[in-house]
């Protein structure tokens, strides 16, 4: 097979590249909106099937085909962007994922093995698993008679599946139904609620899986909408979400808006629970950053305006009658931040968020600590975690406050990697390829041991270029802004609105700041932005018995 695609000249480059990168066969069909490329490093120096694809953030390959009249041609194959259910297969067993046309069908395909993707297991020969080209063998004439009968036995296996998970879905209900209630939630509430069916909701392309929902992009009454579709498996993790996305007073420009919710599906595939939110066609923060460098007020600017969403999300308020809770976000991560048109951000993915205790909230949106320590402790993206987390040793007492400030260490991370693409804060102008926190030094899917051992045991962060420090747009206050937010006393870090105020004061230093009295003071060098004689002494590590953690040197114990 590798030989039909005119893969063979790659293995040798593929045999040459580190053993925990993932290759794949890369492709993207003529026409094809959007583009894998970001996800990889391309190998092979012109377009076509002899191309592959090195994955820079995850293990796993994918593969789309399009089946037509029961002949199948390939429209995409690359990398994934993360590593998700269905990766851990060595072959690509491809599954039916949209219905463009009565005669047409989707396919889709993950696979965890080099050059997986190269072919498909269960599809009507298509001639190569490459680009379709004129020498694809014909389909026999039995082939659509096989490929009917493949598609009803798929189907029928759908339906089957879909009805066994109601009746399991209903049997938990009734369960559930004897034990109290849920805190700010009405005992009559069942799994069989109903939800308004979305008639005029198109679906277009898939742009992320996840291990609980797919992401489309699509339509509703003529708007571009992202649809975040789940599963009946994963009702619960739609309500958790639906239910902060809900909750009054939550709109704000850096926060993703939510549109509707309701009941659909793509083509021929079961119907489930969906939310519909405003489409970004800038993508994750992790994608604009790897195709895109900015200059010191850009980069400013989309830090502010993260740090901005994040303060919005922890501040418990009152404003016109209404009364929105502090809501701890738990999963912060660039794949969850997206990019406006204005290259601003917006705080995504709230599956994980939990409402806070607060002063005045009402008994209605009251919380209770979650069900256990375990429910506490859960988190999202395992690089982003703080060291409280990794090691268990978060504050349960005082839970709504401790989760806040493991928001903020996230955020630090966060900001790194935005000012990690800074031309300005470069001698020359020119940053390094876009990394992920702590890829340089543990690579792009580092296990919780080597996590708990860099940031926990070692007190190590991510490196803080020296040129920060030395440049006239920021003699210091970059760096000691992320060392107060990634502090390993979590006690000692910023909060949101601190962080806030100390990138405005960065961003538009023509305006006097006001810092709180609950905000400590932003140092000198925050409120100068003028270049400083010999200011560029500053030493990469602290001091013997400070708490601090140090920035990583290039030797690092794993």
């Amino acid at each position: 097979m590798l030989r039909t695609l005119g893969l063979r000249p790659l293995l040798h480059a593929a045999a040459q590249v580190s053993p925990n990168r993932r290759t794949c066969v890369f492709f993207e069909a003529p026409g094809v909106r959007g583009s894998a490329k970001t996800l990889g490093e391309v190998l092979g120096t012109s377009p076509g099937p002899g191309q592959g694809i090195r994955c820079l953030y995850s293990h796993c390959c994918f593969g789309i085909w399009n089946l037509t009249n029961g002949r199948a041609k390939v429209e995409m194959q690359g990398c994934r962007d993360s590593d998700e259910p269905g990766c851990e297969s060595l072959q690509c067993d491809p599954v039916p994922r949209a219905h463009p046309s009565p005669a047409s069908t989707l396919f889709t395909c993950s696979c965890g093995a080099d050059f997986c993707n190269a072919n498909y297991s269960h599809l009507p020969p298509s001639g190569n698993g490459g680009a379709p080209g004129p020498q694809d063998p014909q389909v026999t004439s039995g082939g659509p008679v096989w490929m009917a009968l493949l598609l009803l036995g798929m189907f029928l296996v759908l339906l089957l599946a879909s009805i066994i998970l109601a009746l399991l879905q209903r049997k938990t209900c009734r369960v559930d139904s004897g034990s109290d209630p849920e805190p700010g939630t009405g005992s009559s509430e069942d799994c069989s609620e109903e939800l308004p069916e979305l008639a005029e909701l198109c679906f277009s392309q898939v742009i992320q899986e996840g291990g609980h929902a797919v992401v489309w992009a699509g339509r509703l009454q003529g708007e571009m909408v992202a649809i975040k579709a789940f599963p009946p498996r994963a009702v619960a993790q739609f309500r958790a979400e639906r239910a902060v996305y809900q909750l009054p007073g939550l709109q704000h420009e850096h926060i993703v808006r939510f549109i509707t919710a309701g009941h659909g599906g793509p083509g021929p595939l079961p119907s489930g629970p969906l939310l519909v939110l405003e489409l970004y066609p800038k993508g994750s923060l992790c994608h604009y950053l790897t195709q895109y460098t900015s200059d010191w007020g850009s980069s400013l600017r989309m830090a502010l305006s993260l740090a901005e969403g994040l303060a919005f999300l922890h501040e418990e308020r009152w404003q016109d009658g209404r009364y929105k809770p502090g809501i701890a976000h738990r999963d912060l991560s660039s794949q969850n931040v997206l990019i406006r048109e204005d290259r601003s951000c917006a705080i995504g993915d709230l599956g994980l968020a939990l409402v806070l205790p607060g002063l005045a909230q009402p008994p209605a949106l009251a919380p209770t600590q979650p069900r256990g320590p375990a429910a506490i402790l859960e988190a999202g993206t395992q690089r982003y975690m703080a060291p409280e987390l990794l090691d268990k040793t978060l504050d349960l007492q005082d839970w709504g406050t401790a989760l806040q400030r493991a928001d903020v260490y996230s955020l630090a991370l966060l900001l790194w990697e935005i000012l990690s693409r800074c031309s300005d804060l470069r001698p020359d102008h020119r940053p390094p390829p876009f990394q992920l926190a702590y890829e340089a030094e543990l690579g792009s899917s580092p296990s919780a041991c080597e996590l708990w051992a860099l940031a926990v045991e070692e007190r190590k962060r991510p490196n803080i270029p020296s040129t920060w420090s030395c440049s006239v747009m920021d003699p210091g206050g970059l760096t000691e802004l992320l060392q107060d937010c990634w502090d390993a006393d979590p006690e000692a870090r910023l909060t949101a609105a601190c962080v806030r105020q100390r990138l405005a004061a960065l961003a538009y230093p023509q305006v006097a700041p006001s810092f709180p009295e609950s905000c400590p003071s932003a140092p000198a060098s925050v409120l100068s932005l003028g270049p400083q004689q010999g200011s560029c002494l500053l030493s990469v590590h602290a001091s013997p018995g400070s708490k601090s953690p140090q920035p990583v040197g290039t030797t690092v114990r794993v």
